[in-house]
């Protein structure tokens, strides 16, 4: 095994491990202790790897985000209308969201209660998201769905999408503002969005 591929293994490691302290301590009660602890490593292995807490977090955050990504690349197509694809895109977060919450529950009381730290790990994370909703707005462009933009509005555009559905989210899930059928809120939602860019 190279060096490389040694360090991925073990780093995948300590992420397996991590994912289980969370769910049972959440993060603010969760250190590098107990990491350390669920991954038969040593603190000093820790280290090397991730140098705090915060750092494992945000490791953890990226593979929790993996499946999204993935579920959303086989399921939207050039070939489904804009709507459609924006609907896939917003159940599949919602599903995502919600099996998380399950799992990890002590999580979700921990940002209720405001981690701000995690916002940063959100921004990279949308930058995923955002590249798939261009993608979507490319599509419908191409097959004369809508009108043709430019790079930069359809950026904006695919960041406006995004930022509308995770605030949205955020309201349901972490602020409990609204209740009932998110998805079919964020498919009104969507619908407003893009609307007026269509060509018939």
């Amino acid at each position: 095994m190279s060096n490389s591929s040694k360090d991925e293994f073990v780093k995948n490691q300590i992420i397996e491990a991590a994912k289980t302290v969370f769910k049972t301590y959440g993060y603010n009660k969760a250190n590098m202790g107990l990491i350390a602890e669920a991954s038969g490593k040593g603190r000093s292995t820790l280290y090397y790897y991730y140098k705090n807490k915060e750092d494992v977090f945000k490791a953890f955050m990226f593979d929790f985000h993996k499946p999204l990504i993935t579920n959303c690349e086989l399921k939207l197509s050039d070939q489904n209308t804009i709507d459609k694809n924006l609907s896939i895109y917003a159940k599949e977060n919602i599903i995502h969201l919600e099996n998380a919450l399950e799992t990890y529950k002590i999580i979700l009381n921990d940002l209720k209660q405001g981690e701000d730290f995690i916002s940063s790990i959100v921004v990279k994370l949308r930058e995923q998201d955002i590249d798939i909703i261009k993608d979507c707005l490319t599509w419908a462009i191409q097959n004369k769905e809508i009108e043709t933009l430019d790079k930069e509005h359809i950026n904006f555009l695919a960041t406006i999408i995004v930022n509308t559905i995770d605030n949205t989210k955020k309201e349901f899930f972490i602020y409990e503002t609204f209740k009932g059928d998110i998805l079919t809120k964020i498919n009104w939602i969507n619908n407003l969005l893009i609307k007026s860019l269509k060509t018939k």
